[in-house]
């Protein structure tokens, strides 16, 4: 530190929610060493670049970060961390003020990496082990990813994710019961179950259900939300059964990656499951409840899809009966099984299909909105506009505007009646009751 002054330290997050997980857990240990954390964007006196490696883009998209944070501030070293970290090491390196690779592995070190740097008599010595946790005291009063679980061992034909992670490990329930605490003690009042492959979740004490029912327990958290599931998971209907109680947190919502609906596809991505096993998913949670939100991804264009492939795709993507989907142009990525396949779809056609689907995704989305209209729903209040409208997302997962003449209710449950969707996702609903 210079002097008595604390350093400032900006940290910039690429990727999934678990790099958010992880670097709000990083903020928490740089506060405790004595670091003030500032905006990405302000002068700072060091940087932790959280790195992705999804895509060749996102790889891009660090570089570029690197570079902007090393031309404000052209005297602060940067600690790179991170999937691309840990697949690219001696490319980053290259990159100006990068002074320190920190592998996925040691990520929970990044900030002694950099205390490191900074005395220069260690500035190369091993990184000592430390706690991944959150452990602040920060006031926060966003929703707030958790992560329950790393790593995958599905080797996916497209993706690198199983290189940069590595197999799946799970943490305790203790381990996040103790974040979830930490979390809502700081004000946060709807937590995110995330992790690389959540379906993977597995401990001694139990599975998904178990760590739901444990966190249900806090008193004032106020909503759960799970990240992304493949079907078929075995506890869907003890899920279901939760959604459905009104007594219990977990919202009535599910992401359920599926990538595609033609079988032909999904062997050729080294998927382990049919295009049936989602379809009866949706099916069983149709069962349960019309009004429970199901979204899914979609690739258009990986390697061997043809045009029947696509139309499979897409006419039961339609059928479905599911309320958003995220379509993704397929884009080689080196060293994956899929940038070496024969038949490469040309990438005019690959952005015509995505750009069809996405007309699909769309028509998804106004269907479910619209069965919603006139229905009550539980909202979770956040950021008030200008005009007196809180933004919030219903239980079931859609976002809407509701005015409110009190300031001060971010964070307040209310039941609200959906009113009206413009067909371009702006919704607007009426408070009815704030609980």
């Amino acid at each position: 530190m210079k002097g008595s002054m604390a350093l400032k330290l900006s940290i910039f997050t690429l990727g999934c929610r678990v790099n958010h997980y992880e670097s709000a857990s990083i903020a928490d240990a740089a506060r405790a060493e004595g670091f003030e954390t500032v905006p990405w964007g302000e002068k700072a006196d060091a940087c932790i670049i959280n790195s992705c490696a999804i895509t060749a883009l996102a790889e891009a998209k660090t570089r570029q970060a690197a570079r902007i944070f090393a031309r404000a501030n052209p005297d602060s070293p940067i600690v790179l961390t991170g999937c691309y970290a840990q697949t690219s090491p001696s490319e980053l390196l290259k990159l100006p003020n990068v002074k320190r690779i920190v592998g996925n592995r040691e990520k929970p070190g990044a900030v002694n990496a950099l205390k490191m740097y900074l005395a220069a008599d260690c500035k190369n010595a091993p990184i000592p082990a430390a706690r991944e946790s959150m452990s602040g005291s920060l006031p926060l009063s966003d929703r707030m990813n958790l992560k329950i679980q790393d790593g995958c061992d599905n080797a996916c034909s497209y993706c690198i994710i199983p290189r940069a992670r590595g197999t799946p490990k799970s943490r305790s329930f203790g381990e996040i019961v103790a974040d979830a605490e930490n979390l809502v003690s700081r004000g946060v009042r709807e937590i995110i179950l995330t992790g690389i492959n959540i379906s993977k979740f597995e401990v001694p004490e139990g599975g998904l259900t178990g760590l739901l029912d444990r966190l249900n327990n806090i008193s004032e958290l106020l909503r759960l939300r799970i990240g992304s599931i493949e079907p078929p998971h075995p506890e869907l209907e003890a899920l279901l059964e939760r959604m459905a109680d009104p007594s219990h947190k977990l919202a009535p919502h599910l992401h359920m990656s599926v990538q595609s609906l033609s079988d032909n596809v999904l062997i050729a991505m080294r998927r382990k499951y049919p295009a049936e096993e989602f379809l009866k998913s949706l099916e069983m949670i149709r069962g349960v409840s019309e009004y429970i939100s199901v979204g899914t991804d979609i690739i258009c264009g990986h390697p061997g899809e043809t045009e029947k492939d696509f139309e499979i795709t897409k006419r039961r993507l339609l059928g479905s009966g599911a309320a958003y989907a995220h379509i993704f142009t397929f884009s080689p990525r080196a060293g994956t099984l899929a940038a070496a396949m024969k038949d490469q779809v040309p990438t005019g056609i690959r952005k015509r299909r995505s750009d069809e689907m996405r007309k699909v995704a769309a028509a998804l989305r106004e269907a479910f909105i619209a069965k919603n209209i006139g229905k009550t729903r539980k909202i979770l209040l956040e950021n008030r506009l200008k005009n007196g409208e809180y933004m919030a997302y219903t239980d079931n997962y859609i976002q809407v505007s509701a005015y409110a003449p009190e300031p001060g209710l971010k964070n307040r449950l209310a039941y609200a009646r959906i009113a009206h969707s413009d067909g371009n996702g702006n919704v607007r609903a009426q408070i009815e009751k704030i609980i």
